[in-house]
């Protein structure tokens, strides 16, 4: 038996003036007006954050994920704007700065020029708690391999400023500008992990450890892997999926030993193909080297954790998702379908909005999870 694992997600969301649906600039004003700790400043001020509490079932995870963007879509609405769930804005740019006025953000704008702007792009990280930074390290190196399947499942940003980017991952592309972001490479211990972050920091390569933007990384804050992969998902159910994967992932990785890791180009390849294509195309399989679709290597993954899944109680709800999934298509998939039927980016930013509707956990799953 695998044990179920703490986990909490962090959802980064874009806000967009009601009218115009380009990003305005208010989300630093939201967050201050609420008293609320779960909710976070980012970058840009066109952006606002959620940090959900520490769960243990995916049931109390969507309760809160749903709680954390009902709350920020409220705060839009009495600013003029809108909250929605995407990696970049479909109308219009993030950046140049405004950029939010924490010291350390206002640093970083100064540092970097223009490679900060345009850096509004919001992501879903993943937490999951393990006993320590040792293990942290033993987990993501097990990871590495598995990042271009939970990278394929959460595109969710083919379009910027007006235009179709061709990618399904925009998001990918423009947070790859920072110096030290992408495939971590193996590290043997926590050790040679602080100790290649401490000389990145003496250099001025990056301004501290924050600045450590790998898809996946021991947190430097509270004891867990942090999986930052995948774009802001426009469902909490896809937000869950990536959740329980992950936590899956992290469990089968503290329990059995990985095999030889593929070179990090094969798997940086692999990323870069996954984020232009999605779930729907022609990608590329980090293990075996070989041509594959998205799909291919979400079902790959799902086989690869299937135990963990299993028997934390996740399995019924991801087969659920997943078969949602593969007749409605990916969240670029989705998003280029609105497009085309609605006739602008207007209709795409509206199907993106988030609403007060409210999220219930899913009752008509498969035999067996009811009630978890």
């Amino acid at each position: 038996m695998i044990a179920a694992l703490s986990m909490g997600v962090e959802e980064e969301y874009l806000v967009v003036d009601a009218v115009s649906r380009r990003p305005q600039f208010v989300g630093a004003a939201m967050v201050r007006a609420l008293s609320d700790v779960d909710f976070h400043r980012e970058f840009s001020t066109a952006q606002a954050e959620f940090a959900s509490p520490v769960c243990t079932d995916l049931a109390s995870l969507g309760q809160e994920l749903d709680r954390g963007r009902r709350v920020l879509a409220g705060a839009a609405r009495d600013h003029g704007a809108l909250l929605i769930t995407t990696g970049t804005p479909p109308l219009g740019r993030p950046g140049p700065p405004p950029v939010t006025g924490k010291q350390r953000y206002q640093l970083m704008a100064a540092e970097y020029g223009a490679l900060a702007e345009d850096q509004g792009v919001c992501g879903c990280h993943v937490h999951v708690g393990v006993p320590d930074a040792d293990h942290a390290v033993q987990v993501s190196n097990h990871i590495r391999p598995w990042l271009p399947a939970l990278l394929a499942l959460g595109a969710n940003s083919p379009f910027f400023d007006g235009r179709d980017t061709g990618h399904a991952s925009w998001r990918t592309t423009v947070w790859s500008r920072w110096p030290v972001c992408g495939v971590p490479p193996r590290f043997h211990s926590a050790a040679h992990y602080d100790d290649l972050v401490g000389r990145l920091v003496d250099a001025g390569v990056i301004a501290d450890a924050g600045m450590v933007y790998y898809y996946v990384r021991p947190s430097q804050h509270v004891p867990t892997v942090e999986v930052r992969v995948a774009d802001v998902a426009t469902t909490v159910e896809e937000a869950l999926l990536q959740a329980a994967l992950t936590r899956a992932l992290v469990g089968t990785a503290l329990v059995f030993t990985p095999r030889e890791s593929p070179p990090d180009a094969i798997i940086r390849a692999a990323c870069a193909r996954a984020a232009m294509v999605g779930l729907e195309g022609r990608c590329l399989d980090a293990v075996t080297g070989r041509a594959c679709t998205g799909w291919d290597l979400v079902d790959r993954l799902v086989s690869h954790v299937h135990d963990a899944l299993r028997d934390v109680g996740d399995l019924g709800f991801v087969e659920h998702r997943l078969a949602w999934l593969r007749r409605h298509g990916g969240g670029a998939t989705r998003q280029r379908l609105v497009l085309r039927e609605g006739g602008d980016l207007r209709a795409v930013v509206d199907h993106l909005s988030v609403t007060s509707s409210g999220w219930q956990w899913p009752t008509t799953l498969p035999h067996g999870t009811e009630g978890h």
